[in-house]
């Protein structure tokens, strides 16, 4: 009589050898079925490869593709599957099935970067599953991070490549998708907006944030999608806590492929591009920067802002003239500025919480080729 214990069935032995081959990686065009369908990585939202038929399942959205060729579920023999795909790349997705088979995850590795690397590819994460029949699968599916730092990466494909043109940005950007979800918001946009924490904007329909955002930047969004049509200008912007922002804008409404498109928001301040507030809001003394032609606030530090009681909507409308600084004492100011005299002014500074106080202010002249502009410190 046989023993029992051959009747147990004991699970086979996973072939790691015949599945990461560096040979089998660089696969011949003669070996691959022309017929069958191909991985391209456009919009990949997840792959199944069969460990014991060497298959792949994946389903890929069309859309993500310029051509925007219908794609949904495919499968085929793993061979043909990634043959269009560039050597590097497919010994990529080996790698990460071996190593999800050995150590049970492997990733997040890049694929799709290309042969300069200059832009970052879409980053593949594996899991080894056991089945109940024993056969082993392994499932991959593009990683977005655990810690969520990056707010832009919480959509793959248009939010990263927009990262990496504004993240060393002041711009102000917002993108929001052809549903109305908002999808992408540089650091510009955030603080500009005073978003303090972005996962109350990002990922969320944009009709839905109104009273974070403001109702202006709702409406010229929502607008934009309706009517599929650009917009561009310059005008105020509400903020949610009742203030105002100048801004210069375009609003771009694009399409790509059959479902994927959007609006993009692209603005700056229509004071002009240079954010003096990020590089002196360090400083203890109050600090601003005052356009010697139109007389108005540039920028203002958070030591002047708290100090003056200055609001956006103070700084975009009114002159420093007309309330904080009389005529007279901003002549003053100038004139020790064209002197380049260190002993700082003293002149009578009317706040606006109503009060008035002599301060002792130090001016200096920058940028006198073209648009002059005066920055003012106070001394103590």
């Amino acid at each position: 009589m046989k023993s029992s214990a051959a009747n147990i069935r004991t699970r086979p032995k996973l072939d790691l050898k015949r599945l990461v081959q560096p040979e089998e990686a660089e696969m011949s065009a003669e070996v691959a079925d022309e017929e069958k369908p191909a991985l391209s990585l456009s919009g990949l939202q997840f792959f199944v490869f069969d460990n014991s038929r060497k298959h792949l399942l994946w389903f890929e959205s069309g859309s993500q593709s310029f051509s925007s060729k219908p794609s949904g579920m495919q499968q085929a023999p793993a061979a043909s599957a990634l043959r269009l795909l560039p050597a590097e790349d497919r010994k990529t997705i080996l790698r990460l099935v071996r190593g999800a088979i050995e150590d049970g995850k492997a990733g997040p590795f890049d694929v799709g970067a290309g042969v300069d690397h200059r832009l970052p590819g879409v980053p593949l994460i594996t899991h080894r599953y056991e089945l109940a029949d024993g056969r082993t699968i392994v499932i991959g599916f593009p990683f977005i991070g655990d810690d969520g730092d990056n707010a832009g990466k919480i959509v793959l494909g248009l939010a990263p490549i927009l990262q990496h043109f504004v993240q060393n940005s002041n711009r102000i950007v917002l993108l929001v998708d052809n549903f109305g979800y908002v999808r992408f918001a540089s650091e510009g946009f955030l603080t500009g907006f005073q978003i303090s924490d972005p996962k109350m904007v990002i990922g969320r329909n944009i009709a839905h944030v109104q009273s974070r955002v403001g109702r202006t930047i709702v409406s010229l969004s929502l607008a934009a999608l309706t009517r599929r049509a650009n917009a561009s200008g310059k005008g105020k912007f509400l903020l949610a806590n009742g203030d105002s922002i100048e801004l210069s804008f375009d609003t771009m409404y694009f399409r790509l492929g059959g479902s994927v498109g959007g609006i993009l928001f692209s603005a700056g301040r229509a004071a002009g591009e240079v954010d003096y507030s990020s590089i002196f809001n360090h400083f203890s003394s109050a600090m601003m920067v005052v356009n010697v032609k139109t007389r108005k606030i540039m920028a203002a530090n958070t030591a002047a802002i708290r100090a003056y009681h200055l609001t956006a909507e103070i700084m975009d409308e009114q002159p420093v003239t007309e309330r904080l600084l009389h005529a007279s004492s901003f002549s003053a100011l100038i004139e020790a500025a064209k002197s380049r005299s260190d002993i700082p002014q003293s002149v009578v500074v009317n706040s606006f919480d109503g009060k008035s106080k002599k301060k002792r202010l130090k001016a200096v002249l920058i940028d006198l080729d073209s648009d002059p502009k005066l920055l003012i410190e106070a001394r103590s």
